[in-house]
């Protein structure tokens, strides 16, 4: 009775269905292990393995963004500028509504100094995610970049508003306040609101920047000693670039969350990176965690 045409086609149509969704899982754990192994050989600074783990994860998965994301951010680490581009802008076509997406675009507009770009793609991410406060804080880079610091200001606040415990936020806003003449005030207190917030934003002994062929491994008496080291960093949040280890040096540049740094050296609780340039300078280590 169970051998009949009906229950064999039944029995075909499972196993079927249980192949199908073996060979599904297991084309997913394959590119899963790609972008991971691709992702070891960047922290490890080896990026010719990266490239071609994610090489052959966008051949096995061509439509899923995140080999897209992972080989723009490899090509941006690289400055093959034309390529990060295409593959940033790849994502967005794959997955038009994802906001993330949008700010990447907008960073590495960002870092050419395409700040117009720049602000329609932090807009884009906003419209997307109004909630999230870490996008009005790059908006408010770029426009201070084009020279409009009362519109950054006016960010800066916006993601204040949304969470008004964001370090980082109160940071952004201490920084762009030290730059106006008459608001040294109000930008001590707002560097003061981030430390308390967050701790790991305390003052630091100050250190002298290494030369950039060879990073320092000890400072002058009284300084913070730099421990050489050669990895790549995928950072986890925005941050100012200080000159010295210390919140209250001077900015030298900016750095974006998901993006790679070259890290040549640690210094208590700041890390020493490389950018693109050449300059050398420090950022809080909990900018990487």
């Amino acid at each position: 009775m169970l051998n009949t045409p009906l229950f064999r086609r039944a029995i075909a149509a499972a196993l079927a269905a249980v192949a199908i969704s073996t060979l599904i899982a297991c084309h997913h754990n394959s590119v899963d292990d790609l972008l991971a192994k691709g992702d070891a050989a960047m922290q490890a600074n080896k990026l010719s393995d990266a490239e071609a783990a994610y090489d052959e994860a966008a051949k096995a998965a061509p439509n899923d963004p995140r080999v897209h994301v992972a080989l723009a951010n490899l090509y941006s680490f690289q400055h093959k500028l034309q390529p990060a581009q295409t593959e940033y802008m790849k994502v967005i076509d794959l997955d038009p509504r994802n906001a993330a997406a949008h700010v990447a675009l907008g960073n590495f507009y960002l870092d050419q100094q395409q700040l117009r770009q720049a602000e329609e793609q932090y807009r884009a991410a906003i419209a997307l995610d109004p909630a999230h406060g870490s996008y009005y804080l790059q908006l408010a880079d770029a426009l201070n970049h084009e020279g409009r610091p009362a519109d950054a200001e006016a960010e800066i606040r916006t993601a204040i508003g949304l969470a008004p415990s964001n370090a980082q936020a109160h940071l952004a806003l201490a920084n762009l306040l030290q730059s106006e003449q008459g608001r040294q005030a109000e930008a001590d207190a707002e560097l003061s609101t981030a430390r308390i917030l967050d701790p790991k934003l305390a003052e630091a002994p100050a250190t002298t920047t290494a030369p950039e062929s060879a990073p320092s491994q000890t400072a002058a008496a009284g300084s913070t000693k730099v421990k050489p080291l050669n990895k790549v960093f995928l950072l986890t949040k925005n941050s100012p670039v200080y000159e010295s280890p210390d919140t209250t040096s001077n900015v030298i540049g900016q750095v974006h969350r998901k993006k790679y740094v070259h890290v040549v050296g640690l210094a208590g609780n700041y890390l020493q990176i490389k950018l693109r340039n050449g300059t050398v300078g420090f950022v809080p280590e909990a900018a990487a965690e």
